[in-house]
């Protein structure tokens, strides 16, 4: 018993320290989006394995310069933009308490997938978050990732790496699982994991029969027994609410952490962004299809709210 409360102690007190510095306090910023450099009409970009990269933020309704703000990475999808992921998730519509920052992908694809080969997108993701902190004024224990489809996918390779021990939860839509096929894949990581679905997706079947565009495809359900299995052990056990209309919920709690892995099984939601939001991107057509039952962004927000990296699961 002495043991396994010395390990428990240990992982907790490893997960409270913060692994980035934010050195961005005090410095000003106009709210809003922005894609480029104040008045310059230079885009936003770093180098990142020798190479430039761009992204784009939404800065706070007043922005406080002395105030710590929680930061959320959020990654659009295959062949869309910054901008497109920025009207899915539409972050600034139900909250000016985040700084959201937009990265774009090289070709405007995300590591993962045969399609992105040549793509170092976590050394990538590494040093914008060190660049973000040195230029905002952020939370270093409220780093967040979210993204859908190929962005998606990409936030769960995210998770599953030690980039990944920097962000305190995670969250996809529709997300292309390439990097995460079986149980084992994930390199015993432990996360706050969120995620919806929808049975009528083309792109990314719930169930695939076949290969993806960018691989081979895990089927869905069994994806979040093995983030269960991981957070909670291998008898976890899931418990699923199918009251809400046109979706089930299922979740894994243990260890003290409720709901650490929860997932929005949409009965007829096609390949999107769950939004019931008209003007959104995926909802303005493509392959987002089917009722428009769930919207995802205030779930996002209110998941990321449960966790920091104080409390959240480690590894």
């Amino acid at each position: 018993m002495l043991f396994i409360t010395l390990a428990v102690l240990g992982c907790v007190a490893a997960s409270t320290q913060s692994p980035v510095v934010s050195t961005g306090c005090g410095k000003l910023h106009t709210p809003g989006y922005h894609a480029v450099h104040g008045n310059t009409g230079k885009n936003l970009s770093i180098t990142s394995d020798g190479i430039p990269r761009y992204y784009t933020v939404q800065v706070p309704t007043k922005y406080d310069a002395q105030k710590k703000y929680p930061l959320i990475f959020d990654y659009h999808g295959s062949t869309d933009t910054p901008l497109n992921q920025h009207d899915n998730s539409a972050y600034y519509n139900y909250t000016n308490k985040y700084l959201v920052v937009y990265p774009r992908g090289r070709g405007l694809n995300w590591q993962g997938p045969t399609y992105a080969a040549g793509s170092n997108d976590l050394l990538f993701t590494d040093d914008l978050l060190a660049h973000v902190a040195a230029q905002y004024c952020i939370d270093p224990q409220r780093v967040y990732a979210s993204g859908k489809s190929n962005g998606g996918g990409f936030v769960d390779t995210l998770a599953c790496s030690t980039v990944g021990d920097k962000f305190a939860a995670f969250a996809m839509a529709s997300a292309a699982l390439y990097t995460d096929t079986n149980l084992t894949a994930c390199h015993n990581k432990k996360r706050a994991i969120l995620e919806a679905h929808g049975d009528k997706d083309s792109v990314i079947p719930y169930v695939p029969t076949k290969d993806g565009r960018g691989g081979p495809l895990p089927n869905v359900g069994k994806w979040v027994g093995w983030w269960g299995q991981r957070d909670c052990g291998s008898n976890a056990k899931p418990t699923v609410d199918t009251k809400p209309t046109g979706y089930n919920v299922t979740t894994y709690s243990c260890n003290g952490h409720q709901d650490v892995v929860k997932h929005y099984h949409l009965a007829k939601g096609g390949h999107c962004w769950p939004s019931s939001d008209p003007d959104t991107f995926d909802n303005q057509g493509g392959s987002c299809k089917g009722a428009r039952v769930l919207d995802f962004t205030p779930k996002v927000l209110e998941f990321f709210g449960k966790w920091n990296l104080k409390n959240g699961p480690c590894s």
